[in-house]
C-alpha cells in the first residue's frame, strides 16, 4: 500500500518508464537527450539510485497542517555574507551515509544536520542511528497519505523532520530523547522493531523552520541559518533525473511537491544562472559528486520546510564520570606496578597521567611500571577527558619499600592504608623528578 501512494508523489520523467521501473541504458541515453536539448548544467549516468524504485527512496512526507505547531524564526539581514561558502570545505563533514531501498530520507535528514553540526561545533564524526527515529518514533497518526490502511508510526514508509526527538520533546516508548549512537541501533534498512532502552549521549537545544511561516524561506534567509547555526535539513523535490545526476549544477525544475529530504551545507553564488546550494544526499557516496550535489536556488523546491538545529557543542556538557578510581600501593622495589583508572564519557576519552604534578605515563587508562624504584613513589593522579569537558581522578599514594621488605604472603600492589603513617614520611618521596619511563604507546 505503502508504494501504491508513493508512485502518485514520487513522479518519474515519461521516457524514464513506470515509476518501479530501474532506468536502464535506453533511459539514459534520452535523458541526456534531453538534458542537451533543454540546456541542463549536469551529467546522468548510471548511479546506485536508478537501481532502486523512487518510492523506495523518497520518503519525505508533509503532514497535514504541520505548520500549526511549528516554531519559524525569521532572519534579519546582517552584514553581506561571503558569495561562497560551505562547511564542508570550511570544517568536513562525517562520512556519507547510505538509506538504501527505505523511504526513511526524512529521518536521515534529521540526522545528517545533527551529525554535520556535531562535527562543526566539536570537531568529530559521530555516526548517529537513524534507525532509532525509523524504528522507535511515537507518531500517532501516519503521514498525510490518501491511503487510511498504513501502519501510523513513520518509518520506510515516509516521515517528516524529527528533531523534537533528539531535544527531549518526544520521546520513545521506554522515555528516552536525544541521539542514539549507531553503534547502539546498526541501520537495518527495515521498519525493525524497537529494543530501547538506549544512551542517548547527544542532545539538541532546539531547532526551528526558517521563516516566514507560509513561503518559501528567501536565499538569503537560508544562508544566515547555515551560517550561523551550522548545516540545515530541507525538503526538496527527487525525480527519475535526479536519481541519476553524476556531476555539475543540477537545474532540472519541476513544479511537483517535495517527497525527499536532504541536508543543505552552503552555497556559491557563481554556479549556475544565479547561484547554487550544497547539498547531502543519503544514497551513497557512489552517487552525485561522492554524494553531494550542487543545485541551483529554488529549483525542484530545494528550501522547502528548511530548518537548523541548536546544539551548543560537546564542551559545554556533562564531563565524565570517574567510576573506579586508581588506588594506591605500598611496592617493593624492582616490582611490577600497575595503576588504573576508569571512567564513561562521550566520544573518545583521553588520559594524562601525572605524579606530584609533574606528567607521567602516556594517554591510557592504565599506568604500568614494570620495575619500581625510589623514584616512583609519589601522589599520583589521572585527568581524563572527553569531547564534553574533563575531570581529575583522587589522589593514588604509591610507596616504594626495599626489596623484602614486605612480609611474605603480602600481596604486592595491595594498598594497606593504615601502614602509610607507620613507615614514615621517608618513603613518601626519593628524589622524585620527572619519569625516567618513556610515554607509553599503542595502548
Amino acid at each position: 500500500m505503502r508504494r501504491l501512494w508513493i508512485a502518485v508523489t514520487c513522479a518519474t520523467l515519461a521516457m524514464a518508464g513506470p515509476v518501479r521501473a530501474q532506468l536502464s541504458d535506453e533511459d539514459i541515453a534520452a535523458l541526456r537527450a534531453q538534458g542537451e536539448a533543454e540546456g541542463w548544467t549536469f551529467t546522468v549516468g548510471r548511479t546506485p539510485a536508478t537501481k532502486i524504485p523512487l518510492e523506495d527512496l523518497c520518503g519525505l512526507v508533509e503532514p497535514k497542517g504541520w505548520r500549526d505547531e511549528a516554531v519559524f524564526e525569521i532572519f534579519a539581514e546582517k552584514a553581506a555574507l561571503p558569495p561562497a561558502f560551505n562547511w564542508r570545505d570550511t570544517v568536513g563533514c562525517p562520512p556519507i551515509r547510505n538509506q538504501g531501498g527505505c523511504g526513511s530520507c526524512w529521518a536521515f535528514s534529521t540526522v545528517g544536520a545533527f551529525e554535520c553540526n556535531i562535527f562543526v561545533q566539536d570537531g568529530i564524526a559521530v555516526d548517529l542511528s537513524e534507525q532509532w527515529l525509523v524504528s522507535c518514533n511515537q507518531e500517532t497518526a501516519p503521514p498525510t497519505l490518501p491511503i487510511d490502511n498504513l501502519e501510523p508510526r513513520w518509518g520506510c514508509n515516509g516521515g517528516w523532520f524529527a528533531h523534537d526527538y533528539h531535544t527531549g520533546a518526544k520521546t520513545d516508548s521506554c522515555g528516552g530523547s536525544g541521539a542514539v549512537l549507531e553503534a547502539d541501533f546498526p541501520y537495518t534498512e527495515t521498519d525493525a522493531p524497537c529494543a530501547c532502552p538506549y544512551a542517548h549521549p547527544y542532545m539538541l537545544d532546539s531547532w526551528a523552520f526558517i521563516g516566514p511561516e507560509f513561503d518559501l524561506p528567501s536565499v538569503d534567509a537560508i544562508k544566515q541559518a547555515i551560517y550561523e547555526y551550522g548545516p540545515v535539513s530541507t525538503a526538496i523535490y527527487a525525480s527519475g533525473v535526479y536519481s541519476a545526476y553524476t556531476g555539475g549544477v543540477f537545474n532540472a525544475d519541476s513544479a511537483e511537491p517535495p517527497n525527499h529530504g536532504v541536508v543543505i551545507l552552503g552555497w556559491n553564488d557563481a554556479l549556475g544562472a544565479n547561484g547554487a546550494w550544497l547539498t547531502r544526499n543519503s544514497w551513497g557516496s557512489w552517487w552525485g559528486e561522492a554524494g553531494y550535489m550542487w543545485i541551483e536556488y529554488g529549483v525542484s523546491s530545494v528550501g522547502y520546510g528548511a530548518n537548523f538545529v541548536v546544539y551548543s557543542g560537546a564542551g559545554s556538557g556533562t564531563p565524565p564520570t570517574i567510576t573506579r578510581q586508581p588506588a594506591g600501593a605500598i611496592v617493593e622495589q624492582g616490582k611490577a606496578l600497575l595503576l588504573e583508572v576508569q571512567a564513561t564519557g562521550v566520544g573518545a576519552m583521553h588520559y594524562t597521567w601525572e605524579r606530584d604534578g609533574a606528567p607521567v605515563g602516556g594517554d591510557a587508562p592504565t599506568l604500568s611500571i614494570p620495575a619500581v624504584t625510589p623514584e616512583d613513589a609519589g601522589s599520583y593522579r589521572c585527568h581524563v577527558s572527553d569531547i564534553r569537558g574533563a575531570v581529575m581522578s583522587s589522589s593514588a599514594v604509591v610507596t616504594v619499600v626495599e626489596a623484602g621488605a614486605l612480609p611474605l604472603g603480602t600481596a604486592v600492589g595491595v594498598l594497606v592504608a593504615g601502614a602509610l603513617a607507620g613507615l614514615g614520611a621517608r618513603h613518601l618521596a626519593r628524589h622524585r623528578r620527572a619519569s625516567k619511563y618513556p610515554p607509553e604507546r599503542g595502548l
